[in-house]
């Protein structure tokens, strides 16, 4: 009796094994009926194989076509078109160019004190020398305005090319930005997309409207503009002191400078 069972077992054991190796073939686009020998395998697993089908003795099959589809051989089956840039058109808000005091609870001379601490503390030089000031790469998304202007060149020509070079030359030039031009499909938000938009300017309403450089928001859902480091307090002082009225704290004016902004990360709202 106990031989009996261990037999059994051990055709079981066979059975599965088998099973197991035929739809590992099937799966890597082989023969399954190289997996039996000339004399069909253990017995209690014999199979009948067709082109689509693996008939088991015991009246059960399997739809191979439906259950192990083979690997396409043919690359090109394997390309998929990206989305094209949907190009959102929420309105562009941009940074006031002049500080309005008034509702604001501070006077002129607190906001040019307040101003000229904000950026010894965030830069380490006094607010005259903002505008010729030019941020490193690695800081934390500041940009001046000569590199926010550069990097609407880079988008502008992308697809043509420029400087002398075909698109294939300027792409490889500037291959940095291969992600941050990829259309946005997954992790929205995440720097992927970036476009161009165009806004009235503040100085000539009606006239020439002004290219900036923008982003998705976090959702995807629009449009947020990049601002240079010039335009970073002004950007700030609108939220906190205007909006807010000086009284809600650091979350709020960062959700809310998100929903404007593509480039004022945590660490800038804290040293407002």
């Amino acid at each position: 009796g106990a031989e009996a069972g261990a037999e059994a077992a051990r055709i079981r054991l066979a059975e599965a094994k088998d099973t197991f190796n035929c739809a590992a073939e099937l799966l890597s686009g082989g023969s399954p009926s190289s997996l039996w020998d000339s004399g069909g395998g253990p017995t209690a697993a014999k199979e009948e194989i067709n082109s689509n089908t693996v008939k088991r003795e015991g009246g059960l099959s399997l739809d191979i076509d439906q259950h192990f589809k083979r690997p396409k051989t043919n690359p090109l089956e394997f390309e998929t078109v990206p989305p094209p840039i949907v190009i959102p058109t929420n309105l562009i808000h941009m940074p006031p160019t002049h500080i309005e005091t008034a509702g604001a609870l501070m006077s002129a001379e607190d906001v040019a004190s307040h101003r000229e601490n904000f950026y010894q503390k965030l830069l380490g030089i006094p607010s005259d020398a903002v505008a010729n000031y030019t941020p490193g790469l690695n800081q934390a998304n500041l940009r001046s305005k000569a590199q926010l202007l550069d990097g609407i060149h880079i988008v502008k020509h992308w697809d043509t090319g420029a400087d002398g070079l075909d698109a294939a030359a300027f792409r490889s030039k500037h291959k940095t930005w291969y992600t941050k031009m990829k259309p946005l499909s997954h992790k929205l938000g995440r720097r992927t997309g970036i476009h161009l938009r165009t806004v009235e300017p503040h100085h000539s309403p009606g006239g020439e409207g002004e290219i900036v450089l923008c982003r998705y928001s976090k959702d995807g859902s629009k449009s947020t503009v990049y601002i240079d480091v010039t335009q970073l307090y002004n950007a700030l002082y609108e939220v906190h002191c205007l909006e807010h009225g000086h009284l809600r704290g650091k979350d709020a004016v960062k959700g809310r400078m998100d929903d404007l902004y593509a480039n004022v990360p945590d660490s800038q709202v804290k040293t407002f």
